[in-house]
C-alpha cells in the first residue's frame, strides 16, 4: 500500500473516533449538568480507552467545545434563510425552528437548554443571528424597542424556558402541538408586533418559509 494511502486511511480513522467522542460526549452532557459531568462518563459512553480520550482532548471544557461547535455547523445549516428580507420573520422562523429541534430531538434539547448559552461557539452563533435581526429590526422601526439588550434577554430567556418546557412536558406527552408557534407569537408581541400580523407570521407554514 502506498504511503499516502495509508496516512490517508490513518487521518480518517482518526477523524471517525474524534467523532465518536464528541458525539459521546454529547449525549452525555444532554444528561447532565456540565459540573456533574466526569470525564470517565464521557469515555465510557464512547467506549474506548482512557489514553484515546487524551489523544484528542485534555478537559471537559476541551471536548464541550468541539461538541458546540459540531452543533454550531448544525445550527447554520438549518437557519439559512437569506431570502427573507423581514427581521420578524427571520426571528420568528429561527424561534420555531428551536423550539421544534427540541420537540424532535430530546438529545439535542437536553444539551442546549443545560450548556446552549455556556458552550462557546454555539452560544456565540445563536446570539449573533438574533443581534443581526434585532439591529435590523430596530434600525428600520420593525421593533419599537428602547433596549436591545432587553429584547435579547427576552428572545433567549423565553426561548430557553420554552424549550426546558418541551423537555418536561415530552415526558409526559401533553404538549400542544403548535407550542412553538405560540411562543413565538407572544416573542413578536412584545417586540412590537401587532398581535394579528405576529399570529400571520408565527404561523405561516413551515415548508413554505423554510422548504427542506
Amino acid at each position: 500500500m502506498p504511503p499516502s494511502r495509508r496516512t490517508s486511511i490513518g487521518l480518517a480513522k482518526r477523524e471517525r473516533t474524534r467523532t465518536s467522542l464528541i458525539e459521546a460526549a454529547y449525549r452525555v452532557f444532554a444528561r447532565k449538568e456540565f459540573e456533574a459531568v466526569t470525564i470517565d462518563e464521557i469515555i465510557a459512553e464512547a467506549g474506548v480507552a482512557r489514553g484515546t480520550f487524551y489523544n484528542y482532548f485534555q478537559t471537559r471544557e476541551e471536548i464541550l467545545k468541539a461538541v458546540a461547535a459540531f452543533l454550531r455547523e448544525e445550527m447554520k445549516q438549518k437557519l439559512v434563510v437569506l431570502a427573507i428580507d423581514d427581521p420578524a420573520e427571520r426571528i420568528a422562523l429561527a424561534i420555531r425552528l428551536f423550539l421544534h429541534q427540541a420537540i424532535r430531538d430530546q438529545t439535542w434539547g437536553g444539551f442546549v437548554v443545560r450548556l446552549g448559552l455556556m458552550a462557546i461557539p454555539l452560544s456565540e452563533t445563536i446570539e449573533e443571528g438574533i443581534v443581526t435581526d434585532l439591529e435590523a429590526g430596530i434600525h428600520s422601526k420593525r421593533f419599537p424597542v428602547e433596549s436591545q439588550q432587553a429584547a435579547m434577554a427576552l428572545i433567549l430567556g423565553t426561548g430557553l424556558m420554552a424549550a426546558r418546557t418541551i423537555l418536561a412536558k415530552d415526558l409526559t406527552g401533553d404538549l400542544e402541538p403548535d407550542y412553538p408557534e405560540q411562543i413565538t407569537q407572544l416573542i413578536l408581541i412584545a417586540l412590537g408586533i401587532p398581535e394579528i400580523e405576529a399570529h400571520s407570521i408565527a404561523f405561516k407554514p413551515l415548508d413554505v418559509v423554510h422548504p427542506s
